[in-house]
């Protein structure tokens, strides 16, 4: 028995009066950070001090006792304190849930593991949007009652804080955080002492402390390496978010999976499903095959067992974005770990690397991109693995990208929502047909809400360039913004695919655009750059140096230290949200939906989730409306749509028909919110890929994992009579009929599947809608050849150039999550 260390949480009630002690369970909960009531309530109690730091563990322990007693006699703050607390109440111990009415017979957790999670300023554990989107899935997962338990790893330095210097240069901060500072708790062990996961690193053992981060209904749990057990320079271990250096960055993700494994079983937690966001924590895998080898089953069995249970989620849309390292480095870091067992390296070998998105597609049945145009672009980058499988058959499906809506939604427009839908959109936003409300809003609501928000956002860019000016002691005045002017806002990471100076290529047109008096134009821009991406850095600078030119003076502005607490704020406080990315590098991008949830209208390239969220009326398209890769030729032809489509379309609708722009934000809220929600994508999660992995940990671990063993044996009699496996011949009978003689080895007509595809040509052999035939009831010749048959008219335009007909065959289980699974088919072409 675990249990989580109460040593700051008891000084904090201990500080408290008695009538406001909850505070301390409020502070140690995220849920504050998406209930707008429960941040206005901190806010009351030090304003300052909340806006400095967002963080109310901080924030109670240095709040004198002396204002709590003032506090208590305030009768507003005790009143919101008293709703604030029985909303609280009300949604940790619901009466039911959406999962709970949905899948009542569940009894195991749905553990998610990932680099990095984005759920509040207050837990700098973040880069960009994998971290972000990794937050809004747990923070789903807790409104919709899912059993779900995250990992990951507590970095002493997070990433970093972004200064910008007289010239431009990105300078990085790394501040040291406190652990005891932040609402997080230590988990201890049974004797109350600090829980220690020992994890095997190289040629010794490795001590990994772990933290609890409780987010709603579910727990984040973080390890950490800095404890005197270990020397120092494995201390350092969990220093920096996305270590640069090979060593540290390997040790990393060999303590997110190993070492996450073996916490979860310290912590008595046995998965049902394991879910792998990004290749980093891969390693948790291995563990778990190592596991089920020492209980006795075979490599293959505890394969079977591991991918039958397992999702994976890949991110990345170029090969050179994925995890390769040296495969003798991970060798000699797993060394202790492998102990000879050569076949868990092989699961990740690529030639002299070692791949972890290799790892993690061949140890998990489900695998899946995050929009359509990535999964297509991910099926070309891996059908090596599944030779001569249709690219439409490839097993990696699309499940786009989604925002937790009440962590985004401005508070302006929350009210709007609950006024004109009713509050049924909270707990529904999945649902289409309940955004057709915001049709009752009226124009000038709307309106309102909206120019509230850009004065907060306005606001908040003066704070960040008055403390900016002081810091660098720069007496110049700060420019002032006109909230009825329009707006661009343009934040993201400073990746160099993101083209954040595409809209610098022509100065002397972009003059024009943002200096016309009578149609004033800002743009602001927002976001960091990667500590070793110079050319990331450069972006950065160039639109900085860009700035201080006398034309773009007030007129284009660089923010600093972008973070989750400015993008709250600036995804509502703009009136167009830019996205320039070369295309298909964006795999999905979500402040886009984030901007669209707030009625901002996106103006980006036909790239990532916009190719699914366009309609022709809630924004605009930069370039092409197609799916073709870009090159660098491309960034002047999409230069010159962008400046085409400020000057003809966008500026001209915002000055000069203002019903035509609310018409356009409406229709932004109504065709992003619920359909880029994550309510949504954990639904779909839940559908596509959890539910068929519990039903395979229930079939393949039952009676001693008699399924395991069953579909292993299968399994391995399939890839060893492979090879043998032909068509011996095929006699067609005009176009009425074929007859087929199958070479089967030693597998059984239930082994394999025989199918006639046929189809209109697209290009080459490619079929974009293929038919498919079974060939079934075959007639045994001898002991390894069979004679199937087959009539019908699906033979009728044989010959015909335009068409294309052959048959194929391939392994077959019904337990198989995927007909390809194993990467085998043979195919015999007809024409």
């Amino acid at each position: 028995m675990v249990r989580v260390d109460e040593c700051t949480y008891e000084l904090i009630r201990e500080k408290l009066p008695g009538p406001l002690r909850g505070l301390a369970d409020l502070a140690y909960n995220y849920w504050w950070s998406w209930n707008r009531r429960a941040t206005k309530l901190w806010e009351k109690i030090d304003p300052d001090h909340w806006l400095e730091f967002k963080n109310p563990v901080k924030l109670l322990l240095d709040t004198p006792k002396s204002r709590f007693r003032e506090l208590l006699r305030e009768d507003d703050f005790m009143n919101l304190y008293e709703l604030v607390m029985e909303q609280f109440e009300d949604y940790m111990n619901p009466g039911s849930t959406w999962f709970s009415t949905n899948y009542p017979k569940w009894d195991k957790p749905i553990v998610y593991l990932c680099m990095e999670y984005g759920i509040s300023k207050s837990l700098p554990i973040y880069s960009g949007g994998l971290g972000i989107l990794a937050g809004d899935h747990v923070k789903t997962a807790s409104d919709l009652g899912l059993p779900f338990i995250a990992v990951g790893l507590l970095y002493k330095h997070g990433y970093f804080r972004q200064e910008i210097d007289e010239n431009g240069n990105q300078v990085e901060i790394f501040p040291e955080y406190k652990p005891e500072e932040m609402p997080i708790k230590p988990v201890l062990d049974k004797n109350g002492e600090r829980l220690l996961i020992e994890v095997p690193i190289e040629d010794r053992t490795i001590y990994a402390r772990a933290f609890e981060v409780q987010v709603g209904r579910v727990r984040i749990y973080l390890l950490d390496t800095d404890v005197p057990e270990n020397n120092p320079d494995d201390r350092t271990i969990c220093d920096y978010l996305y270590n640069a250096e090979i060593d540290k960055r390997i040790k990393q993700e060999i303590l997110l999976g190993i070492g996450g494994m073996r916490l979860l079983r310290a912590l008595g937690i046995e998965p049902g499903v394991v879910h792998l966001n990004e290749g980093h924590p891969a390693f948790a895998n291995l563990q778990r095959i190592a596991w089920l080898m020492e209980e006795g089953l075979s490599f293959t069995e505890a394969l079977s067992v591991v991918r039958g249970t397992t999702i994976f989620t890949t991110h990345t849309p170029v090969p050179a974005g994925h995890d390769r390292f040296p495969i003798e480095e991970v060798k000699k870091r797993l060394a202790k770990f492998l102990e000879d067992r050569e076949e868990l390296l092989n699961l990740g070998r690529e030639g002299d690397n070692f791949n972890m998105t290799l790892l993690a597609i061949k140890t998990s049945s489900y695998v899946n991109a995050v929009s359509r145009l990535h999964s297509e672009v991910t099926k070309r980058m891996w059908q090596s693995l599944w030779p001569g499988v249709p690219l439409d058959e490839i097993p990696i499906e699309p499940i786009t990208n989604g925002v937790h809506t009440m962590t985004w939604v401005h508070n302006e427009m929350r009210k709007l929502f609950d006024r004109y839908i009713g509050k049924v959109w909270r707990e529904h936003t999945n649902i289409e047909g309940i955004w057709y409300a915001v049709e009752r809003i009226p124009d000038e609501e709307l309106w309102e809400a909206h120019l509230e928000a850009k004065r907060q956002f306005i606001e908040l860019l003066r704070r960040k360039a008055m403390k900016r000016n002081e810091r660098l002691g720069i007496d110049d005045p700060i420019p002032a913004i006109d909230e009825n002017a329009l707006i661009i806002g343009f934040a993201r990471r400073f990746a160099t695919y993101k083209r954040a100076v595409l809209i610098l290529k022509d100065l002397e047109r972009l003059k024009r655009i943002l200096n016309d008096p009578t149609r004033p134009v800002y743009i602001v821009f927002g976001g960091k750059a990667h500590p070793n991406d110079p050319g990331g850095k450069e972006f950065l600078r160039r639109i900085y140096e860009v700035s201080q030119i006398p034309e773009f003076r007030g007129k284009i502005f660089v923010m600093e230290n972008y973070d989750m607490g400015s993008a709250r704020l600036m995804v509502a406080g703009v009136d167009v949200w830019l996205n320039t990315p070369r295309r298909p590098l964006e795999a999905s991008g979500t402040s886009g939906m984030k901007a669209g949830l707030n009625g901002v209208l996106n103006a980006s390239v036909f790239d990532g989730w916009w190719v699914e969220g366009y309609n022709g009326k809630n924004g605009w398209v930069i370039g092409e409306e197609s799916t073709e890769p870009e090159t660098e030729e491309d960034d002047i032809k999409d230069a010159q749509s962008l400046y085409d489509l400020l000057e003809r379309e966008i500026i001209p609708t915002y000055y000069g028909n203002r019903a035509r722009w609310v018409y356009m934000m409406k229709e932004s809220i109504k065709s992003i919110a619920p359909r880029f929600s994550t309510h949504r994508m954990v639904k779909e999660y839940m559908d596509k890929f959890y539910s068929k992995a519990m039903s395979n940990h229930i079939w393949l671990t039952r009676e001693n994992y008699r399924g395991a063993k069953e579909i292993a044996e299968w399994k391995e009699r399939a890839v060893e009579s492979w090879p043998n496996v032909s068509f011996e011949s095929v006699e067609i009978h005009g176009k009425e009929g074929l007859e087929v003689v199958m070479n089967l080895d030693g597998l059984k007509p239930e082994d394999v599947k025989v199918e006639l595809y046929y189809g209109v040509r697209a290009e080459g052999y490619h079929i974009e809608k293929p038919y498919i035939i079974e060939l079934r009831h075959p007639k045994r010749l001898d002991g390894r050849r069979w004679l199937y048959r087959y009539e019908g008219n699906a033979l009728r335009h044989l010959g015909d150039p335009c068409w294309h007909y052959a048959l194929r065959v391939y392994p077959y289980h019904e337990k198989l999550p995927h007909r390809f699974l194993l990467g085998l088919v043979k195919w015999w072409g007809l024409d």
